[in-house]
C-alpha cells in the first residue's frame, strides 16, 4: 500500500521524511520513499471566493446588495498557489491512502480537510498528531495514526467557520460603512476592531486625565532590638482605598496613625523567607514580538518575518508562530547535543547544568506547538543579516537560560498589625545572582516583582517591641496609563478578558484559552496579531510616534461609530460557544453565519447620512511627482510606482510603473512619463509594431479615481 503523507508545513514534511528509515531524495517539495511519497502545504493553499466571482454586480459597492451572503462559500486555490494545489491532487490520484499531518488544532485539521475536499478525495485518511519535530516523537506519532473521521473534520469545519464569518464581517460592515461615510478603505474585523479599541481607549484615558493626590503614610524609622533603626511603609486594607488603588484624603491617614501612635511600644513581627527567581520561558511568538519591540524597536511584523526567514532558509529554529512556551521531556534529553552546538555557534560559553529541570519543560502544557527554540541545524551564522542574528541569539539565550542556576534571595520582613493594614519593611539580600551573571532580561520578562526595599537591616525572626520615630505623610499625584508601544498592545492582545467588563464573557475568553499558557483571554493568534496591527497602520487609523502607537482622530471617530458587537472582545466568546457546538455536532457553519447577520441586518435602517470622520492628516516630505487629477493631493514616486499621498483617506489613484497596458507596448512608466501625464495628460512614445518603431501618443483617463490609458496615432492628431 501506497501512503501519501500531506504536512502543513515544509519543515514539518522534511521532518518526517528525515524519520523514515531509508534513502530519499526531494523533488519539487516531493520526497519519494518507499510506499511514501510526503509533500507539503504553505499553509492555506485555498482561500474563499470573492463576491465578485459568484457575481459580478458585487464589483460595485451598493447598500441595496447588503448583506452580502451565500448558502456554500465556495473555496478556490489562492493565487499562485493553484500549481501547488494541482500537485498535491495528482499524488492523491497516484496513492493508496492518505495521512493527513495538519498540526493537532482546529486550523491544522480544517488546511489539509480542505485540500482533501477541494479535490474530492474518495481514498481513505488517517490522521497523525505532530506536535514535536524531533525523529522519536514523529516515530512515536505513526504509530498512534487513527482514522480522518466525522468527529475530527468537525473540528476543522469549526475553524472554516470561523472563516466564514470573518469573512462575511469584513465584506458587510466595511461595505457599509464605507458607503454611509462616502469613503472607501474603511475596513471592520473581529479582532482589528477591538484592537483599535484598546489603542483609542488608552490614548482618551490618557487626554481626559485628571491630576488627583493621593497619599502615603511613612515612619521615618522605629527603634527596635539593640537601637536597630528601621523605616516603614504604611500598606492599608484595599476597603480604605478611595478608586480602588489608592488613600486620596490624608486625614484618613492622619487618624490611622494617631490610633496607632497611641500604644508607646509597638509588637513586630520579623519574618524571613528565602526565594529563588527562575530565567524567564522561551519565547513564544508573542513575547518574542514584545521583547524585540522593547529592546531593538523592532516592528511586530518585521520580528515575525525575521523569524519566518530563519525558519524557512536556514531551519535554524522550531516553529516559529507558536503560542506556546513550553517544551517536551524529549527536548530536555537532547539539550546536552543542542546547547553545545548552539554555544559554538554563537562563540559563547556558559556554566550550562543538563541536571537542571526548568518549569518550561512540560508535556501538559505544551498545545499545538512548543515554545521557539534553536535547532541542530549546521547554517552558517555569518550569512545572517545583523537583524536576523539578533533575533536568532535572543531566541537561543532564552533557552540556554533554563540550564543556569536561579537567583537565590533572602527576604528579611519586618511587620506592625493594625485593624486598618500593616506597617511593613522589607529588605533583601542576594545570596546567588544565578543567571543573572551572564544575562540581564529585559525587567518586564523578568518576572521578578518583590516589594521595595525599605533598607538593609537584618534582624532574627521572632517578636520585638519598637518606639515608632517621627512620621511622614508622602503628597503623590496620579499619573496616566502609558501609551501603547507594539510590545505592550500585543501583550494586551494576549490577555484582552482583563478589560471586559461582563462577567459572562470574561469567563468565556478565558475558558477559550485554557491550557494554553502566556494566553489568557486573547483575541487574534500568533499568526495574525501583526498583520492587524500593519492593517490598522496600513488605513491611518492609528500611527508610530517613534516607538509609541497612537490612534489618528480618524481611529477615533471610526471606532466610536462602530456598533458595540464589532468594537468589543465580545463576538471571539460567542464565536467560541459556536465553535465548539460545531465540533460537537450541535451545531453547524450556518448557525454562526446566522449570528453574524442577525447583529448586522438592523444597522442597515440607521441614517448615517449626517456622520463624518476626520481626514488622515498628510505629512508626505517627499517630491512632489504632479498633482492628482482625483483628490488635488501631490503624487509621489515609491517602488511600485507614483501614487497620490491621500491613499489613507480612500484615493486610489496611482500610475503603475509595471502596468500592463504599458508592458503590453514595451513601456514601463519612469518619472519624465508620469510627470508628463500628470501635467498634459498626455506624452509621446515610441512602440514598437511588426518590426517597425513609430510615435504614438499615450493619453490618460480617469475611471473610478484609476487611472486608465488608451494609445492614438500620432500623425492623425496632428
Amino acid at each position: 500500500m501506497h501512503s501519501l503523507i500531506i504536512a502543513e508545513k515544509p519543515e514539518l514534511g522534511r521532518a518526517i521524511a528525515k524519520a523514515i528509515d531509508g534513502p530519499s531524495k526531494e523533488v519539487r517539495g516531493v520526497i519519494v520513499k518507499k510506499n511514501v511519497t510526503i509533500t507539503w502545504a504553505y499553509g492555506h493553499l485555498l482561500r474563499l471566493c470573492e463576491p465578485d466571482e459568484y457575481d459580478a454586480k458585487y464589483k460595485k459597492w451598493r447598500k441595496e446588495d447588503l448583506p452580502i451572503c451565500f448558502e456554500n462559500w465556495k473555496l478556490v486555490p489562492d493565487g499562485n498557489k493553484k500549481e501547488r494545489v494541482m500537485q498535491i491532487m495528482a499524488l492523491i490520484e497516484q496513492c493508496d491512502q492518505i495521512i493527513h499531518a495538519g498540526d493537532p488544532d482546529d486550523e491544522g485539521q480544517f488546511l489539509i480537510d480542505e485540500i482533501l475536499q477541494y479535490a474530492q478525495n474518495t481514498k481513505p485518511v488517517k490522521r497523525v498528531y505532530i506536535n514535536d519535530n524531533t525523529p522519536a516523537n514523529i516515530k512515536k506519532a505513526f504509530h498512534e495514526l487513527i482514522d480522518n473521521d466525522e468527529k475530527l473534520i468537525a473540528i476543522g469545519r469549526s475553524a472554516y467557520a470561523r472563516a466564514v464569518a470573518d469573512y462575511v464581517v469584513g465584506i458587510n460592515y466595511s461595505r457599509l460603512y464605507s458607503l454611509a461615510l462616502r469613503r472607501s478603505g474603511m475596513s471592520v474585523g473581529r479582532v482589528q476592531s477591538p484592537t483599535l479599541g484598546l489603542i483609542v481607549t488608552r490614548d482618551e484615558q490618557i487626554d481626559n486625565h485628571v491630576k488627583q493626590k493621593y497619599y502615603e503614610w511613612h515612619v521615618d524609622g522605629a527603634l527596635l532590638h539593640e537601637d536597630v533603626l528601621i523605616p516603614f511603609v504604611f500598606k492599608p486594607k484595599s476597603d480604605l482605598l478611595d478608586d480602588g488603588k489608592h488613600i486620596l484624603h490624608k486625614e484618613i491617614l492622619e487618624e490611622i496613625a494617631q490610633q496607632v501612635h497611641q500604644q508607646d511600644v509597638q509588637k513586630v513581627k520579623v519574618e524571613e523567607k528565602e526565594m529563588e527567581v527562575h530565567p524567564p520561558l522561551p519565547f513564544n511568538l508573542a513575547k518574542l514580538q514584545a521583547h524585540m519591540n522593547t529592546k531593538y524597536g523592532f516592528t511586530l511584523a518585521k520580528t515575525d518575518q525575521i523569524t519566518q526567514t530563519l525558519r524557512d532558509k536556514y531551519q535554524a529554529i522550531t516553529y516559529n508562530r507558536s503560542d506556546s512556551q513550553y517544551l517536551k521531556e524529549e527536548h530536555f534529553t537532547e539539550a546536552d547535543k543542542v546547547l553545545p552546538h548552539v554555544m559554538a555557534k554563537l562563540q559563547e560559553s556558559y556554566p550550562v547544568d543538563y541536571q537542571i529541570h526548568s518549569e518550561c519543560f512540560n508535556d501538559k502544557y505544551v498545545t499545538a506547538h512548543h515554545a521557539i527554540i534553536p535547532t541542530m541545524s549546521d547554517f552558517p551564522i555569518q550569512a545572517l543579516l545583523p537583524d536576523e542574528r539578533k533575533v536568532y541569539e535572543e531566541i537561543c539565550r532564552y533557552y540556554i537560560m533554563q540550564f543556569l542556576p536561579p537567583i537565590k534571595k533572602r527576604q528579611v520582613i519586618a511587620s506592625i498589625k493594625s485593624e486598618q493594614g500593616e506597617l511593613r519593611a522589607v529588605s533583601t539580600f542576594i545570596l546567588d545572582e544565578g543567571y543573572k551573571q551572564f544575562f540581564q532580561p529585559e525587567k518586564e520578562d523578568d518576572g521578578d516583582h518583590e516589594e521595595t526595599d525599605s533598607g538593609k537591616f537584618t534582624l532574627p525572626k521572632g517578636n520585638y517591641e519598637a518606639v515608632l520615630q517621627e512620621d511622614v505623610f508622602v503628597e503623590k499625584e496620579t499619573n496616566p496609563p502609558k501609551r501603547y508601544t507594539q510590545a505592550t498592545l500585543i501583550k494586551d492582545m494576549t490577555s484582552i478578558a482583563k478589560y471586559v467588563k461582563d462577567k459572562e464573557i470574561k469567563d468565556i475568553l478565558k475558558k477559550k484559552d485554557k491550557g494554553k499558557k502566556g494566553e489568557n483571554g486573547s483575541i487574534g493568534t500568533s499568526a495574525t496579531r501583526s498583520q492587524i496591527v500593519e492593517t490598522l497602520l496600513k488605513r491611518g487609523y492609528v500611527v508610530m510616534k517613534g516607538k509609541q502607537i497612537l490612534s489618528t482622530q480618524l481611529g477615533k471617530d471610526f471606532y466610536h461609530l462602530l456598533p458595540d458587537e464589532i468594537k468589543t472582545a465580545d463576538l471571539t466568546a460567542k464565536w467560541w460557544v459556536i465553535q465548539e457546538d460545531i465540533k460537537e455536532g450541535k451545531a453547524d457553519v450556518k448557525t454562526l453565519v446566522d449570528s453574524v447577520l442577525e447583529a448586522f441586518i438592523p444597522h442597515l435602517k440607521e441614517d448615517l447620512s449626517h456622520v463624518k470622520v476626520e481626514s488622515v492628516p498628510i505629512d508626505d516630505k517627499r517630491e512632489a511627482v504632479g498633482i492628482c487629477p482625483v483628490c488635488g493631493n501631490k503624487i509621489v514616486e515609491n517602488t511600485k510606482g507614483f501614487g497620490c499621498v491621500n491613499y489613507r483617506n480612500g484615493c486610489k489613484f496611482a500610475l503603475w510603473k509595471e502596468d500592463r497596458f504599458l508592458q503590453g507596448i514595451g513601456k514601463t512608466m519612469n518619472k519624465a512619463m508620469a510627470e508628463k501625464l500628470l501635467k498634459d495628460k498626455y506624452c509621446l512614445v515610441k512602440v514598437m509594431q511588426e518590426g517597425t518603431e513609430s510615435i504614438k501618443i499615450l493619453q490618460l483617463g480617469i475611471r473610478n479615481g484609476r487611472a486608465v490609458y488608451r494609445l492614438l496615432d500620432y500623425q492623425k492628431t496632428q
